[in-house]
């Protein structure tokens, strides 16, 4: 660690949110013990992020049943408390470093693998949207997950789209539906990760797949900090 890091720490130190101990240089938001009280998600389907199932598997009834534009998926955790109202606080209130830190955080859930890949593209918000909020709080996330600035010009949201939250299964559907766009130059051949803060339908990761694998991407996966 570099003198400037060792000065932060020491006059600026980090406390977990749990316990409030301090942190040591290598743990994120929680101290290690804390960790494990996190709602860690550990069952689930990696092909279509089906949780509803006793075990880890690649491929289940559900992904027959969808029609799925990407091939992978890893999520950090269940979306329940601490987990849920950090996101909302990282994605409402402004908290840039929260949003950053998310993103440190699902690093450590997910394979070394999931890094392997070619581009790492946070899901865009639309023009309307990011000027209203000011931020991208996913952009933030794929920074603390990739450890150093993301692209944001691959994807591109076309069309301004209601909030999701308040839209039914279908709706949500029908709102995203042709959102997005990919630069075929930039995603043409290669293996692209997406990055979002949760999925619940999987409706905008969906779409935003679709567009990446029309523009030409040899495979989309896609990595979530939560999933409900």
């Amino acid at each position: 660690m570099n003198l400037v890091k060792k000065f932060i720490s020491f006059f600026f130190p980090s406390f977990c949110k749990i316990c409030y101990k301090t942190l040591k240089d290598h743990e994120v938001l929680v101290c290690n013990l804390c960790y494990f009280k996190l709602p860690l998600l550990k069952n689930y389907c990696k092909r279509c992020g089906n949780i509803n199932i006793q075990y880890e598997v690649n491929y289940c009834g559900n992904c027959v049943n969808n029609k799925l534009y990407f091939d992978k998926f890893w999520a950090g955790f269940k979306y329940e408390k601490p987990i849920s109202d950090w996101i909302l606080e990282a994605k409402f209130k402004k908290n840039f470093l929260l949003a950053y830190n998310l993103g440190k955080l699902l690093r450590k859930t997910i394979p070394l693998e999931g890094l392997l890949v070619d581009e790492v593209i946070p899901i865009p918000l639309s023009t309307g949207r990011c000027k209203e909020r000011g931020y991208n709080q996913s952009f933030l996330i794929a920074y603390g997950l990739l450890g150093k600035k993301p692209k944001n010009n691959i994807l591109e949201r076309i069309k301004e789209t209601k909030p999701q939250t308040e839209l039914s299964y279908q709706e949500r559907i029908e709102n995203v539906k042709n959102s997005f766009k990919a630069l075929k130059e930039k995603v043409e051949g290669k293996k692209i990760l997406l990055v979002d803060d949760v999925m619940t339908t999987g409706a905008t990761l969906k779409e935003a797949s679709k567009a990446l694998k029309e523009a030409g991407a040899k495979e989309v996966w896609v990595c979530v900090v939560a999933k409900t």
